[in-house]
């Protein structure tokens, strides 16, 4: 069914994807690896093996600004081929950028990428908010925007719900798809040690499009994930029902992370297709949990257990 080949089309990108890592690492001319991976500040961008990488407000190009001491302090992420996208991160924004001793810098979303000296182990970010050499360092989100402590997503309220939603990308305002593609990435958070109870039941997986549980509808490896897009439209005699199809069910990449003793998950959805929802329209995505296994469709009736979050941007034509 055509829906269903639309939506299979993203599982495909990252199954190609991973047979290029795979490739390239038995040949020993890898580039260097870039995902998405926990931190003290929530999913930021880290490499292979889970340490914090950095954007430098100073530097106004994707042409580093970052040399001497400062490289001693903040050392670029460097690599000796093209840079791959691991779990998490877009390929289509990540480049390279040559520094002035040579060696190619890894570049996201037009910022050259660097790491802290005293971040030790994976998931700390000792150098977020520091002001050295005359710019301010922050981690990077999925999206390529600096990650900062303290920082409220707009449009949620998390009140009294044990689970906290968000919205990485895309971004309130954000044109997604006009390169052809945009990825939707949403996480879940234990707000106590009580709560990370409500995400056991959710692993890390990667739905197989081939596989009866890829369709919109519940997800397998998400139960309890809800996700509604606006501009999703109705198919007879398929699980499009509009705007209030749960399309948790076409979220390719789940993954399950612990830090400081609190569950956090993580969902990524690659839409190759964007015009499928829409040419040049606006459209508002909104994401939530409930308790135990959340419906294929919606009807108003479900019973948050996270703050719901609702975000509007424009899918390109």
């Amino acid at each position: 069914m055509r829906y269903l080949k639309t939506l299979a089309l993203a599982a495909g990108v990252i199954a190609v994807a991973a047979v290029v890592t795979v490739s390239a690492v038995a040949s020993g001319d890898s580039g260097t690896a870039v995902k998405v991976g926990p931190s003290n500040l929530g999913r930021v961008l880290v490499d292979a093996h889970g340490k914090t990488l950095y954007m430098w407000a100073h530097d106004k190009t994707a042409k580093s600004t970052c040399n001497g001491d400062c490289a001693e302090y903040w050392p670029p992420l460097i690599t000796r081929g093209q840079p791959i996208a691991g779990a998490g991160a877009r390929a289509n924004l990540l480049r390279t950028s040559r520094r002035s001793d040579g060696r190619m810098q890894v570049t996201y979303a037009g910022h050259p990428l660097y790491y802290f000296i005293q971040d030790s182990k994976p998931g700390q970010t000792k150098g977020e908010g520091l002001t050295g050499f005359g710019g301010r360092w922050d981690p990077v989100s999925a999206a390529g925007t600096a990650v900062r402590k303290g920082a409220k997503m707009p449009n949620d309220s998390y009140g009294s719900a044990p689970l906290q939603a968000s919205v990485i990308s895309p971004r309130p305002g954000d044109r997604a798809g006009s390169g052809g593609t945009f990825t939707v990435d949403l996480a879940l958070q234990a707000r106590n040690t009580q709560a990370n109870a409500l995400l056991s039941r959710f692993k890390p997986a990667f739905l197989d499009p081939n596989a009866p549980t890829f369709h919109p509808g519940t997800n397998a490896a998400a139960p309890g994930l809800v996700v509604l897009l606006s501009t999703t439209p109705t198919i007879a005699g398929t699980p499009l029902h509009g705007s209030n199809t749960n399309l948790a069910g076409v979220f390719q990449i789940n993954d399950v992370a612990s830090m400081n003793g609190l569950r956090r998950t993580f969902h990524s959805w690659i839409v190759t297709s964007p015009g499928f929802f829409g040419k040049n329209v606006q459209a508002t995505l909104t994401a939530y949990a409930v308790s135990g296994t959340a419906p294929p469709v919606v009807t108003g009736n479900e019973k948050p257990i996270s703050n719901v979050v609702r975000e509007t941007f424009t899918i390109a034509g």
